[in-house]
């Protein structure tokens, strides 16, 4: 599938929503539900496998549900090269150096170590739908899937999430000339490149689209466990269906919500969610990539929301503000001997590529929402720690009943 063909088949799914809004009511157009888009970034490798994230509602929808998640999101980081000593005395002696000049402290090319090389170029379209089945009053199912397509990115397309746009802010808003070195290379190209300690190689480019995997959840409503709060939890089942990894995930989460009903119809929601996965925990052919070294990924997510009812009290607005934090792809010890090498050409964000595969990910996200016959959201997501997150992801999402 071409980027044409991926566009057209956006624009034909929510023209046909936008048509159907007298005719579809959304279920939770009077309840005390926190609305929310997807929030899951566009990570570079976390697109291949099983992500999850809070479910902020009180209790099962009622009847049959669809939301469909469109996303755009700008990913940066130049090729860098990194080994991880195989070792011990390796390790010791460049663990007493600072990682940047670890590279002069040794002979990488005759090194007895692993290699991870990393290039991020380009911006992510996202198309993620979901739908909730009922099951009875206390529980109900979630059947999601989740693509992706790889874009230059040029205007119109990404006009909030192209170079250009990006590089702008940082020269006249806030960041100053070319903080991460992104006009060192040709703007607006597409390119994702990844070998992993295995010595096994991942090639996405531009016009690449993929069917990254779907998703089956369970999520039970108890009765009230704790007074003036609602709860629920959720059982996960990821299945990745990319030839870089085909594999079966599993997953659990706990969400947690508060409602302040205000006067005149307008509510204070917030929510807290934590929940963990284990990723491949089978491992449907031999030559998966290694996207993480870690156990187990874990996640925390928190959102506010402030609702009203407009003045003719048939439509509601809700502005929120979500933070997601998630535990880092590799194990943090390792970076103690990581040693990253420069590629002769970056000297500001050099390292990014690999060393970020260390941090924890955490981003921040505003969203708008207005439900009528059916919901529709909008929000816009930063990383302010520059992880290898996207340096900005744009999204819109409907979700109505069926």
């Amino acid at each position: 599938m071409n980027y044409k063909s991926f566009l057209f088949a956006a624009i034909l799914i929510f023209s046909q929503f936008s048509f159907s809004q007298d005719l579809i009511s959304d279920p939770s157009l009077d309840e005390n539900i926190i609305k929310k888009a997807s929030v899951v970034s566009t990570h570079p490798f976390g697109i291949f496998f099983s992500r999850w994230q809070g479910n902020f509602q009180t209790k099962p929808l009622g009847d049959q549900n669809m939301s469909v998640n469109l996303e755009s999101s700008n990913v940066w980081s130049p090729l860098v090269t990194a080994y991880i000593p195989n070792n011990s005395e390796d390790r010791n002696v460049v663990s007493q150096y600072p990682w940047h000049n670890r590279e002069f402290r040794v002979d990488v090319d005759t090194l007895d170590a692993q290699t991870l090389e990393v290039q991020n170029d380009g911006v992510i379209k996202g198309l993620r739908i979901n739908l909730n089945l009922p099951i009875n009053s206390k529980s109900e199912l979630k059947v999601g899937i989740r693509s992706f397509l790889l874009t230059g990115g040029k205007f119109p397309f990404s006009i909030l999430t192209s170079d250009d746009t990006i590089e702008y802010f940082h020269e006249n808003i806030a960041g100053g000339e070319d903080p991460f070195d992104r006009q060192l290379y040709p703007l607006n190209e597409a390119q994702i490149r990844y070998k992993d300690r295995n010595n096994r190689v991942m090639n996405i480019n531009k016009g690449d689209f993929i069917l990254s995997g779907f998703e089956l959840s369970y999520y039970r409503y108890p009765k009230e466990i704790l007074k003036g709060f609602d709860f629920n939890y959720g059982a996960h089942i990821g299945i990745n269906t990319t030839k870089y990894n085909a594999s079966l995930d599993l997953g659990a989460s706990l969400n947690i919500m508060k409602g302040f009903q205000l006067k005149n119809k307008r509510s204070f929601d917030i929510g807290l969610s934590i929940g963990s996965t284990k990723n491949n925990l089978v491992d449907f052919q031999d030559d998966n990539m290694d996207f993480s070294n870690n156990t187990f990924l874990g996640y925390l997510e928190t959102i506010i929301q402030y609702s009203f009812l407009s003045k003719s009290k048939k439509v509601r607005h809700s502005f929120g503000a979500d933070f997601y934090v998630q535990t880092s792809l590799n194990k943090k010890s390792e970076f103690d001997y990581l040693i990253p090498t420069k590629n002769g050409t970056s000297f500001k964000s050099w390292n990014s590529g690999t060393s970020n595969l260390y941090n924890n990910n955490n981003y921040w996200t505003l969203m708008y929402s207005f439900t009528r016959k059916m919901t529709t959201t909008f929000y816009i997501q930063q990383d302010f720690t520059v992880n290898n997150n996207p340096d900005i992801q744009t999204g819109i999402s409907v979700s109505f009943g069926i």
